[in-house]
Formats: C-alpha cells, structure tokens, sequence
C-alpha cells in the first residue's frame, strides 16, 4: 500500500517502528488515532502492539486504551514471533507451557480481472522464475512457484499460499494477526515481482483456508503422549481437536479450517480456569469430565423419579376429586 503521505512512509518503513508506535503510546494516542495519523492498517498496528504487549513494554487497559509499562529497550522487543522449522527443533526446550502455536496456514487470495494474466509464464521467463505446472486429474490449471519460502500456486482465478513457518504467542488471535500481516507483506512483494495489483475494491480479499493452533507443553497432551495414546474429537462438522507431539512439543492443537482460531480460544479458557484448582493434573480433568457425565446421568433418573412422582399425585388427585364428587351426591340423595 502506497503511503498517503511520503513523509509517514519513510517513518513506517524504518527500522525503529516498535519504538514509534511506543512513544505514540506514551503520548495517550490511541490505535485508531496512530493508523490515521501514520495511515496504516489496523492489522499492521496490531502486529507491533502484540510484539510491545509480549515483550512486556504496554498494557491493554480498556476498549482502544493502552498504556506503556516499562523504558523501552529495542534489544528486548520481540520483533516477530515467527518461528521456522528448524527453530522449533532447536529451541523447543526454552518455550513456555501453553503458550500459543499457530502452524499451517493456507490462504487463498481472490484475484481480479487482470490483463494479461493467462499470459504469466510469458513474465516468469523473461524474469527468469523457476516455475512448474500446476496439475489437476492431468490437465494443467496453472503455475507452482516458490517465492521467499513459500510455496505458492497461482490460478486464473486466485493465488494459493502455504505459510511453512509457525508463529508463538499468547493468543491464538495475537498469532493469526502477525501471520496476516506478514501475509500482506509478500502479497506486495509478489506484486513488485510480477508488475500486477491483486486488490479488489483497494483491498486483498483472501480467506484462511486451512490453520492449526495449538497449546504447547499442555499437561493433558503429556499424559497422552507418555501413554502413547491418541486423542481426536469430533463435532458435526468434522475433527476440531487432537493430542499431537509435533517437534516433542506435547500440543493441544485445534485444526478446523473455519474455526480453529475460536475453537482453541474456548480450549485456553477451559485449561486456564482448571489451573486455579491446587489438584489440577491431567487425570484430574478426565475425572472432571467422567463426574459431569455421570451427574447428567444421576439428574436423568431424578427426572424421571419426579416424574413418576408427579404422575402418581396426578392419580391420587383424580381418585379423590371422584370420591369427594360421589360424596357429595350421597350427600344429596340423604338430603331428600
């Protein structure tokens, strides 16, 4: 995206935006006051919040509101929490218990009508881009490319991207937003590259097609994982939840491609309000969960006592409405 101001992009592209954005914290200005004043997407701003907010340097404190906590110090920020294979081999041991690790994105950008587009292997020859021939049921349906590490399908109708690294935080929002940022940012090197522009409506229209999030070094996952045992949950619409061991990192991974990003926000939630128990262990949520099902099981039989117990007082009730009615009538008749 073309800065409005040339003088705001020149800011926006220097090295030292963790420090701008903190000091228009520390000014009071809000999120929505910095994208409008340094015309930059909200997206973009939240990737260098979520780096400040991990690094401990602001806080949240309200709807819009953010305050600074600490000095700042550029050498602690941490500038991405994005972590490549051969990092999470590496340094798997030095990961926080159920921290967030968002892993597999598939995204699929919507193109609009572009000239010249069905001629694009013409561009990447002459620009000398290695690509191979994208094949379906034997029929060619476009290029396969890879352009800064990832792989990339480009169709007549959309760009197919596969994200190979994985990304560390605190929320599985917080990972899905630095994930997209870095999405837009290749989106615009890819565009530089190819001499197109892939926005509709002056925007990227895209969709997740495919994204896991998981909760490393969860205790529950250890257990499973030390038992040898396997774990997969499924609703309606498919498998939403497994126990994994990817890279000895003992996950409690969401992997529906609709609903990952909520389905592990409601996991988080539920493993952090069992901690607050002393007694929390992995089997102790397996005992939680055997116990609910069996009250549900004990109110079903209560339910149908009370039931019966109604039923029965119905009756009792019928058989003396009639004999206070005959009692009455013999009341009657002696009357006469």
């Amino acid at each position: 995206m073309a800065a409005k101001n040339p003088k705001k992009g020149n800011q926006l592209r220097s090295s030292n935006l963790n420090l701008l954005v903190y000091n228009q914290i520390r000014i009071g200005l809000r999120p929505s006051k910095i994208c409008e004043k340094f015309d930059i997407k909200k997206s973009t701003l939240q990737y260098y919040l979520s780096s400040l907010k991990n690094s401990g340097f602001v806080k949240k404190i309200g709807y819009g509101v953010w305050e600074v906590c600490r000095e700042f110090n550029p050498e602690e920020v941490q500038k991405s929490t994005k972590v490549t294979y051969k990092q999470l081999r590496k340094y798997s041991n030095f990961f926080k218990s159920d921290k967030v690790r968002a892993h597999a994105f598939q995204f699929k950008l919507k193109l609009p009508k572009l000239r010249n587009w069905e001629n694009r292997e013409e561009v990447f020859l002459r620009k000398n881009i290695k690509f191979k021939p994208l094949k379906f049921g034997g029929v060619v349906r476009g290029q396969s490319i890879n352009f800064r590490g990832r792989k990339i399908w480009l169709t007549n109708k959309s760009i197919i991207i596969y994200e190979k690294s994985s990304y560390l935080a605190d929320t599985a929002d917080e990972a899905k937003q630095h994930a997209i940022h870095d999405l837009v940012v290749l989106i615009r090197s890819l565009e530089r590259m190819l001499g197109a522009n892939f926005k509709i409506a002056s925007k990227y229209v895209f969709k997740v097609s495919r994204q896991h999030y998981s909760l490393i070094k969860n205790s529950l996952a250890k257990q499973y994982n030390k038992e040898g045992k396997k774990l997969g949950v499924y609703s309606s619409e498919g498998l939403w939840f497994v126990i994994d061991n990817s890279f000895n990192l003992h996950e409690a991974e969401t992997l529906h491609p609709k609903t990952a990003d909520v389905d592990n926000k409601k996991v988080q939630d539920f493993f952090n309000g069992v901690k607050q128990f002393e007694d929390y262990t992995p089997q102790f949520v397996v005992n939680t969960m055997q116990g609910i099902q069996q009250n549900q099981l004990i109110f079903a039989q209560n339910i149908k006592s009370h039931i019966k117990a109604v039923q029965d007082m119905s009756s009792a009730a019928n058989v003396l409405k009639n004999e206070v009615k005959e009692l009455k009538n013999l009341i009657k008749e002696n009357g006469k």
